[in-house]
């Protein structure tokens, strides 16, 4: 073997090498319990501070039934900035509004209107069916 092959098969057992430690220090690797915690923990710090906190999540669901929602109008209570989802479910075609967020959508039997959207708004809002005016729910959005 002449000492140019010998060069390439040192550089390839060399690049092996480092892959093999790159692939244990990716997995964890190591039997041994000194240093490599403390760079791990680090690491799994510095992911858990920079994803955004979990939000909450509000879901209610309103049925209309004759043009009046059973059971009366609702009140849903959320915090600023969580995730809210109303469901609002009717027997007939009808047009509901959100206010304070400004959001119509219609709602008819087997067509539910689904308002999904992020509570950013404080404050006290009114849903009700536009064409009668019928308050079906208050939602409030505390700080």
């Amino acid at each position: 073997m002449d000492r140019r092959q010998r060069m390439t098969l040192l550089g390839i057992a060399a690049a092996i090498a480092v892959v093999a430690v790159v692939i244990a220090l990716v997995a964890g690797g190591g039997d041994d319990d000194k240093g490599d915690s403390t760079s791990s923990t680090s690491a799994a710090q510095t992911t858990t501070e920079t994803t955004p906190p979990e939000r909450e999540s509000t879901t209610a669901t309103i049925d209309v039934k004759g043009g009046d929602p059973d059971g009366g109008a609702q009140d849903v209570k959320v915090k600023k900035n969580d995730q809210l989802e109303i469901t609002v479910t009717s027997d007939q075609e009808i047009p509901i509004h959100f206010h304070g967020y400004d959001i119509e959508k219609d709602a008819s039997p087997g067509k539910p209107a689904v308002f999904k959207l992020k509570a950013e708004n404080e404050g006290v809002y009114e849903i009700e069916i536009e064409s009668t005016e019928t308050k079906i729910a208050e939602v409030t959005v505390e700080p």
